[in-house]
């Protein structure tokens, strides 16, 4: 196995260079590092006994946590999860903050040097799409990567979320079930770095189908997940509303189901009395919306506990004994409040009232 020794002499640079390069790698210039790094790779120095060697120094496992987002409702329960977690196990953290921008191959690539510069053990990507064309850039790290609130394209890696699709479905069956048939949906844009959002609408759409419901283009509007997005959206479904007459909305998060609870208001109708909406998350701010927002719960804080045992797991010595791969589904549930009326009985009441008219 090469030492620090092999990697100073095939570098050019003293011992004392690649040991804070290695062991303090904040303190040693980019290029030195990457000089440095690129040595040790050449020589395998990672291979394999990279583990061995960090717990030999008595130094604390680590892992990289990527998240586009750190704005966004949700981080703050998913990272406690995860941050919780990684102290019970005795893991250090390196946050990486991916952005809007850098939310492809070339973006994640970008942040899997960084993390690598900063020798972590493995590494937690979260809201990322990963396709195969990733595998060959994963498979340079030689570390774990473990996957939370989306997956690979063919489950070639660990994937700790929700069933977005079965999700969904209840979300619809839920709408159905309180007596609404013309049922609308606020959907994520179209993005091939973004899975999760599409099998929302895959869910939505099979519930249509399932319960013959009628359906028409107008039904649907497209956000990028934010409120202003719910917003605009809803003012584009109620711009047809006339036409459509649809009496409940699902938005695949929250945060468009409070904006298009905003955008209701301001066109002075009122929720749930004439649309009734339900999200997707559970974020706390729904719980302090007027009315409050019932939504389909997913467990962040959960899914950042799971996926830190998960790669404690990994790390440690029945890794053999961990499966490598494949989605690993967390239970979800319908929170239920204000924001959805039951017209059930209403419906009824009508057909009643035209049958003895």
């Amino acid at each position: 196995m090469a030492t620090i020794n092999d990697i100073a002499k095939y570098a050019g640079l003293s011992i004392a260079t690649v040991s804070r390069a290695l062991n303090k790698p904040e303190l040693v210039h980019a290029d030195t590092r990457e000089r440095v790094m690129q040595a040790a790779r050449k020589l395998n120095y990672f291979d394999h006994d990279k583990t061995k060697w960090l717990h030999a120094k008595n130094k604390k496992s680590s892992l990289a946590v990527i998240i586009p987002y750190i704005t966004s409702f949700y981080f703050g329960e998913l990272y406690g999860g995860i941050s919780r977690t990684a102290m019970e196990n005795n893991i250090e953290l390196l946050l990486y903050e991916l952005k809007s921008e850098d939310k492809n191959k070339e973006g994640i690539a970008k942040a899997f040097s960084f993390v690598e510069q900063h020798l972590v053990d493995g590494i937690i990507l979260a809201s990322c799409f990963v396709s195969d064309d990733y595998d060959e850039l994963i498979e340079h790290l030689r570390i774990p990567v473990v996957l939370v609130l989306d997956s690979h394209e063919n489950a070639k890696l660990p994937a700790f979320k929700v069933d977005d699709v079965r999700a969904s479905f209840d979300a619809v069956s839920y709408l159905v079930s309180r007596g609404h048939q013309r049922i609308g949906m606020i959907s994520a844009l179209p993005s091939q770095h973004d899975r999760s959002e599409q099998l929302r609408w895959r869910g939505y759409k099979n519930a249509i189908d399932f319960y013959r419901l009628p359906f028409e283009d107008s039904f649907v509007a497209y956000g990028d997940m934010r409120f202003d997005d719910g917003y605009a959206a809803m003012k584009q479904l109620l711009a047809c509303l006339g036409g459509s007459g649809i009496t409940a909305v699902f938005a695949a998060s929250d945060e468009m189901a409070i904006g298009a609870m905003r955008a209701i208001h301001d066109a002075g109708l009122r929720v749930p009395a004439d649309i009734s909406v339900i999200g997707y998350d559970n974020l706390s701010v729904g719980n302090i919306t007027t009315p409050t927002l019932t939504t389909v719960e997913q467990p962040f804080g959960s899914i950042g506990v799971e996926s830190v045992k998960y790669m404690a797991g990994l790390l440690g010595d029945h890794a053999n004994q961990i499966p490598a791969k494949g989605n690993f589904y967390m239970p979800y549930r319908i929170i239920e409040r204000e924001s959805v009326a039951d017209i059930s009985a209403a419906a009824s009441q009508l057909r009643k009232e035209g049958a003895n008219a």
